[in-house]
C-alpha cells in the first residue's frame, strides 16, 4: 500500500552550475541542507504488529550503503540497516510495534561514513535520493490485520559552513501528503484468509 513521497538530501540549495560570480552576492543565500524522512507510525490494535516499509528509487537508484536508518519505540534511537528487496530499485526495513504503541522510523542520509574517494557526504555535498514509500504487513506477523495511523514528513537541517563560529544552523519540518489522502491505514496479512 502505498505511504507518500520520500526525498533524502546532502545538498547546496543553490544549483552547481550557475555562474561563477553571482550577480548581487547572490551566494550569501546558499546553505548547505541535510534533509531525512521521518515516518511515525501507531498501532491502534491491541496486538503486536510486524510490517515492512519498501522504499523505491531509481533516478538514481538506492544506494544502502550511503542511507542509515533508525527506529525509536521506547524513547532510544535503535540503529538499523535498509535490506536489498528481490526487486530491483528497492529497499525494505522491517518493523515491530507493539499492541496500541507508538514508533518513529527515521531515514538519513549517511553522512558520516567516507567512501572510495575517503570523502563524506557533507564533503561533496552532492547526494539526493527520491522515490516513493509502500507499507505491507511483514510475512513474519502473527497478526492476520491492523490499523495503523501513519505520519509521514521531512525534516531537514541548514547550514553554511560548520567550520566556522556561527554556522547559521536552520530546521525545517514539513508533512508529507499521504496517497490516500489521510493517516489512517488498514493492511492485511496476504497470508490471511480473510
Amino acid at each position: 500500500m502505498l505511504v507518500s513521497t520520500f526525498e533524502l538530501l546532502v545538498k547546496s540549495q543553490l544549483p552547481k552550475n550557475l555562474p561563477s560570480p553571482l550577480p548581487n552576492n547572490l551566494e550569501k543565500l546558499s546553505r548547505t541542507v541535510i534533509q531525512g524522512y521521518f515516518l511515525t507510525l501507531a498501532n491502534t490494535t491491541s496486538s503486536t504488529v510486524k510490517v515492512s516499509l519498501v522504499f523505491t528509487a531509481v533516478s538514481p537508484a538506492i544506494d544502502i550503503e550511503k542511507t542509515f536508518v533508525f527506529l525509536d519505540v521506547e524513547g532510544v534511537n535503535i540503529p538499523g540497516d535498509l535490506i536489498p528487496d528481490t526487486a530491483p530499485n528497492k529497499a525494505r526495513f522491517t518493523i515491530t510495534i507493539p499492541a496500541n504503541d507508538t514508533g518513529l522510523f527515521i531515514l538519513q542520509p549517511d553522512i558520516l561514513k567516507t567512501g572510495k574517494d575517503s570523502k563524506t557526504l557533507l564533503d561533496t555535498a552532492d547526494f539526493e535520493l527520491r522515490g516513493y514509500v509502500e507499507i505491507f504487513m511483514s510475512s513474519l506477523s502473527k497478526s492476520k490485520s491492523a490499523k495503523l495511523l501513519l505520519t509521514p514528513e521531512h525534516r531537514g537541517t541548514f547550514f553554511k559552513n560548520l567550520k566556522d563560529a556561527d554556522p547559521q544552523l536552520d530546521q525545517i519540518v514539513y508533512s508529507l501528503p499521504t496517497a490516500n489522502g489521510g493517516s489512517l491505514f488498514n493492511l492485511k496479512n496476504s497470508n490471511s484468509e480473510d
